[in-house]
């Protein structure tokens, strides 16, 4: 039986802590990178490799064997078994 829970899955984990990376990356090429001083990373490309990463890695990432959904009231929500 599997029980309803707020608790976020792997997948999204993996993709939340991907963008978190890229920002933190892009920080710090732009900050001590001597390259990135003259013409430092944009905005927009942050947020393009933030968003792209992000997605691809919670795609590639497989749920874990406890994770599955269901219908509650006419939703999805996310489940242990």
């Amino acid at each position: 039986m599997a029980n309803p829970t707020n608790v976020p899955t792997r997948k999204v984990l993996a993709g939340g802590a991907t963008g978190a990376f890229v920002t933190l990356l892009v920080f710090i090429l732009n900050t001590y990178v001597p390259f990135f001083e003259a013409k430092p990373i944009t905005g927009e490309a942050a947020s393009l490799a933030t968003t792209v990463l992000g997605a691809v890695i919670a795609y590639i990432v497989p749920p874990a064997p406890n994770e599955a959904t269901i219908q509650v009231a006419g939703t999805m929500k996310s489940a242990t078994t």
